[in-house]
């Protein structure tokens, strides 16, 4: 899906939202099954809205950006994570077994 990049460094993460209202970000852990099961559910609402840019990054290979991400944002880090963000800030977040695609329809709705 072209609008599913990973992002490793905060760099890599300014240049993917330069020209970007909005955006969700996904924090994934490769080695926990809850976050497999949300990150289907994240590909799955991407896959679904080719408009949208989505973010990622894995947690256990990108640990300073996601530090990084929670100063920025003072949110808590959590993995599973999903953020969306409009003009820069969050306006939305779930972690867990909250992030589903349904949840995430029904916040841009």
């Amino acid at each position: 899906m072209k609008n599913l990049i990973r992002v490793q460094d905060l760099d890599s993460l300014k240049k993917a939202v330069e020209n970007t209202q909005s955006f969700w970000l996904f924090k994934h852990s490769s080695t926990c099954p809850v976050s497999a099961a949300a990150w289907n559910e994240y590909n799955e609402y991407c896959s679904l809205h080719p408009n949208q840019l989505f973010l990622y990054l894995v947690v256990q290979e990108d640990r300073e950006l996601s530090k990084e991400i929670a100063e920025i944002t003072e949110i808590k880090h959590e993995s599973p994570q999903a953020m969306h963000f409009a003009n820069m800030q969050v306006d939305w977040h779930a972690s867990h077994n909250k992030i589903k695609s349904k949840s995430m329809q029904e916040f841009i709705a």
